[in-house]
């Protein structure tokens, strides 16, 4: 459908909301997303609700997240114009339908990636066990295609999957692989599966329908740098990944 307003690619979790044990003590929590069992687990403060309201009123909002489409669903968000989502593995429709040309294209960037990334997964939580860090992890699928590998651990401190990481690397686990580790949170990509690639296709669509118009992008990760560099404009939270790069750049 035609559009004349700017468009806005977001990132969800800790752009948009976060979990509360990233908000200050007595900050005003918004439910946003909620865990399998349908309580709140992700929270906006005033004014992550503040902007998503205004960028829904003036933008049309497209989520580009990590998150599996089952993951996203308990997002209770009202986004109408689709999706990204699995690091880039899924483009959803207005109808959070699967679209099906982006999935064929997938299954073949996948293919020699089906029988591996089981196996990384097992291999990365024995390596956890190994040096004494309790961990949980799995493969992410959409409609039986394996995206990526997930790892989290079950400590308090978020510098344990640094040293997983050094472990996984160190044994070659990674080749043909790239990265995402950010918070309690790493991931095992396949090269060509990347939220940068989905927004090409997904810009490169909107311009066949609404020709060139501002493109707005939000994220906190560095590897959200892929998408963001996609848009004429980008920003991030003051507190975030990307944040701390440019900072600590800027003071070397």
């Amino acid at each position: 459908m035609l559009s004349n307003r700017p468009m806005a690619l977001a990132d969800l979790d800790d752009t948009l909301f976060q979990t509360a044990r990233k908000m200050p003590e007595g900050t005003l929590r918004h439910p946003a997303t909620y865990d399998v069992d349908g309580q709140p687990n992700g929270y906006m403060s005033a004014v992550q609700k503040s902007l998503f309201e205004w960028l829904l009123s003036s933008t049309d909002v497209v989520p580009v997240t990590a998150r599996s489409v089952e993951a996203f669903s308990r997002v209770k968000l009202p986004f109408t114009q689709g999706a990204v989502c699995s690091h880039g593995g899924v483009i959803l429709g207005p109808d959070r339908k699967l679209d099906e040309a982006w999935q064929s294209h997938m299954r073949v960037v996948l293919a020699d990636f089906q029988s591996r990334l089981p196996g990384l997964s097992e291999e990365t939580l024995a390596i956890g066990k190994e040096l004494g860090i309790s961990l949980r992890g799995w493969v992410v699928e959409e409609e039986g295609l394996r995206n990526y590998v997930v790892t989290k651990h079950n400590e308090s401190n978020d510098e344990v999957l640094k040293t997983v990481l050094a472990e996984v690397q160190r044994r070659g686990l990674l080749e043909g692989m790239h990265i995402h580790a950010n918070s309690n949170n790493l991931a095992f990509l396949p090269v060509g599966l990347s939220k940068q690639a989905a927004v090409q296709e997904l810009l490169r669509r909107d311009r066949e329908v609404n020709g060139v118009r501002p493109v707005l992008g939000f994220g906190d990760s560095i590897t959200d740098l892929g998408f963001m560099s996609e848009c004429h404009m980008w920003a991030t939270p003051s507190r975030s990944q990307l944040a701390k790069l440019v900072g600590d750049t800027l003071n070397d």
